[in-house]
């Protein structure tokens, strides 16, 4: 959807919000992780419903995206902005690309194992809260690997891959194969 990004599709943004909603500062306000849904809730900016942009529908035209004007297109409200967890908001948080979330999440088995899987398919570049309808066919297929394999396994697995390599730079086939080279020998 256009709500999905790589965090949540994963299953590691509702991590994320955990770690937010133990603050000090949140439990003291009585905010739990939904407070910091970007989807729902209080602590999403209100005007653009966390989005972070306003759809501008064109009479003739295709509809026209502008930044939200009051959130500044961080999709939160000041009241969930000024929650920090070590040195950063949740905002700053769906900022960070896969790399850098890497170091920042280093401590959180659940967030860091996916996050290290899709840096070695070559997806370190990837924001958290980038919008999945502007992921290539290639990224969206790496990333449901990566879920894939960040899954807990039950007996045996078929795997399917279509074309896995189409498009990809001789780099990131090279890291694809290691990765089902890791896959297979597991």
């Amino acid at each position: 959807t256009s709500r999905s990004t790589p965090a949540s599709y994963l299953g590691i943004w509702d991590q994320v919000r955990n770690l937010f909603a133990e603050t000090v500062e949140a439990k003291a306000r009585g905010w739990k992780s939904g407070f910091f849904s970007y989807n729902t809730g209080k602590g999403r900016c209100s005007e653009c419903k966390g989005q972070g942009q306003i759809t501008l529908e064109m009479s003739f035209l295709a509809d026209a995206a502008v930044r939200c004007e009051t959130c500044g297109g961080s999709r939160y409200g000041e009241e969930a902005l000024s929650v920090r967890y070590l040195d950063f908001n949740v905002a700053e948080a769906l900022n960070f690309t896969f790399e850098e979330a890497k170091s920042k999440f280093a401590n959180h088995r659940k967030i860091y194992q996916p996050l290290v899987q899709a840096c070695e398919l070559g997806l370190g570049y990837l924001t958290l809260g980038q919008s999945s309808s502007t992921l290539s066919g290639g990224e969206s297929q790496r990333i449901k690997l990566v879920s894939e394999l960040s899954a807990p396994r039950l007996g045996h697995t078929l795997y399917v891959l279509d074309e896995p390599t189409t498009g990809l730079h001789k780099a990131d086939v090279y890291r694809l194969m290691k990765v089902l080279g890791d896959l297979v020998a597991r």
